[in-house]
């Protein structure tokens, strides 16, 4: 039987980055604590998946695809109707009408890019509206 894993060091070092990302003083509303809970819950999964047996890893695998397609499903569902697609765009306008709003959205794909974290952070210079 395999020894329990220790993550105690990875929940000190979310901890640490934690202080250095909040904004909301440790409430859990800013994006910093969100996104960290996020991330300590999705580590978690990982190890308890990766300790069971293969087979069971097999199964959850399999179960995890089975689910990514029936969102892409319906999702290609729901845009293919006209009045959710064009619900969606004007939000989306909307949305990036708001120069707070377009700076977070743009930082975030950036980092999803895997390109640096916007040093400007909210009190930045703002981007030209077009």
């Amino acid at each position: 039987m395999r020894e329990p894993v220790d993550l105690s060091g990875l929940h000190r070092e979310l901890d640490r980055l934690k202080a250095q990302l909040c904004h909301c003083e440790s409430r859990g509303d800013c994006l910093g604590c969100k996104g960290l809970e996020m991330v300590r819950q999705q580590a978690e999964a990982v190890v308890a998946a990766a300790s069971q047996p293969v087979l069971l890893q097999v199964a959850q695998e399999a179960a995890a695809r089975d689910m990514v397609a029936q969102f892409g499903a319906m999702q290609e569902r729901l845009l293919a109707d006209p009045a959710v697609r064009d619900a969606a765009e004007a939000m989306q306008a909307q949305l990036l009408q708001d120069p707070q709003a377009r700076r977070m959205l743009e930082a975030l794909m950036r980092q999803l890019e895997g390109g640096e974290p916007d040093a400007g952070g909210p009190s930045g210079p703002e981007p030209a509206s077009g």
